[in-house]
């Protein structure tokens, strides 16, 4: 009876240890299912990458604002926070860089962007012969457009455009010939729209990503709900799909898998 102290202070001991050890395997189990990889005439920064045994689909991920500069497990925004969940829904997921650390990715529509892509895209067709769809979100939906008109059928498979610029509506900030409706005028790949109804910001209204789908007959995928805990054309509103992104997932991953 004496030694019960003892062996109870050893089973306390145990537990916090053993508490800590699952602490630490919560806050590292993002990581855990990343990996990262140099590819240097892709950028100076690591490129973060989700793999999958059974994946079905490579994607490569555009981050909207000034692009991917860091960690993605630190970022709101959806296409580079839900790595993991694009991952376990059965796809290889690439999350694209800036080409250098703390460098704004101003150059969506340049020479050297599509250069960096298709580099990336090769790299990706020497690991597995999957389908590559890109996938844009806000003004990632530039990256991927420019992309697939300038890469073509040839290397790209399909592109989804999430929450994307599609008109100006009268903004300054953003000029005409960086609109989807400007860049989508003769799509030379399919392409999966995917919208909040109640996305608020002046150049990603979902009235034009609508008529933009129409038009063209593009899958359209429409959001409804969510939270709105943030800005409004930040990742936590209807713009950055707020608590629901496991239904973005589904049907993107679901029109995906009908590609090839």
């Amino acid at each position: 009876i004496s030694g019960c102290p003892f062996f109870f202070i050893l089973f306390l001991n145990f537990m916090k240890k053993f508490l800590l050890i699952l602490i630490f395997l919560s806050f590292v189990s993002q990581s855990v299912f990343a990996k990262k990889i140099e590819i240097p005439e892709v950028s100076n920064n690591k490129i973060w990458v989700y793999y999958s045994k059974q994946a079905k689909v490579n994607y490569i991920a555009f981050v909207g604002g000034g692009g991917m500069k860091g960690n993605p497990t630190k970022s709101g925004n959806p296409v580079a926070k839900f790595g993991k969940n694009f991952r376990e829904a059965g796809s290889n997921y690439y999350i694209f860089p800036n080409p250098k650390k703390k460098k704004a990715l101003n150059n969506r529509k340049t020479k050297d962007h599509i250069k960096r892509i298709s580099i990336l895209i090769d790299h990706i067709k020497k690991q597995n012969n999957l389908p590559i769809v890109l996938l844009g979100h806000s003004r990632g939906s530039i990256s991927v457009t420019h992309a697939a008109n300038e890469i073509g059928k040839e290397k790209i498979d399909g592109i989804v455009i999430l929450a994307s610029i599609t008109d100006t509506n009268g903004s300054m900030k953003t000029p005409n010939s960086k609109t989807m409706r400007y860049m989508l005028k003769n799509p030379k790949v399919p392409v999966l729209v995917v919208h909040h109804e109640k996305d608020g910001c002046d150049v990603t209204r979902y009235s034009s990503a609508k008529s933009l789908a129409k038009k063209h007959n593009f899958k359209l995928v429409t959001i409804t709900g969510g939270g709105t805990t943030g800005e409004v054309c930040g990742p936590f509103h209807y713009h950055g799909f707020e608590n629901k992104m496991p239904e973005v997932i589904q049907a993107v991953h679901s029109w995906s898998s009908t590609l090839k």
